[in-house]
């Protein structure tokens, strides 16, 4: 193989191997930055929810336990505000219990 093959496939492939691993480590994201978009696109939904009149959550910022559903509403609602004002204190999510002992709690 004469020189100017030999360099030819070398330029090829460092060129090739740049644009690859160049691309492969610029798409990943840190474990952080990832956690606060994931953070972010959740806030952005909440506060849809708010101005739909869907979340009604007793504290502010509003609570994620009850979007994330990992509580007693579903499809991203919160009524714990309502149920607070209702006297069912045992129908409020953790976080909002934690804000009505921190006197937090904007429904009372």
């Amino acid at each position: 193989m004469n020189l100017k093959k030999l360099i030819f496939l070398f330029l090829f492939l460092s060129i090739f191997v740049g644009v690859v691993f160049g691309n492969f480590f610029i798409n990943i994201q840190s474990f952080d930055k990832q956690r606060e978009n994931i953070i972010n696109d959740m806030n952005l939904a909440i506060s849809e929810q708010v101005e739909k009149g869907n979340y009604r959550c007793c504290i502010d910022p509003p609570c994620t336990m009850c979007y994330l559903g990992n509580w007693i509403w579903d499809d991203g609602i919160c009524r714990c505000d309502d149920m607070i004002l209702e006297g069912e204190f045992d129908k409020v999510c953790p976080q909002c219990k934690k804000g009505l002992e921190e006197g937090i709690c904007k429904s009372l």
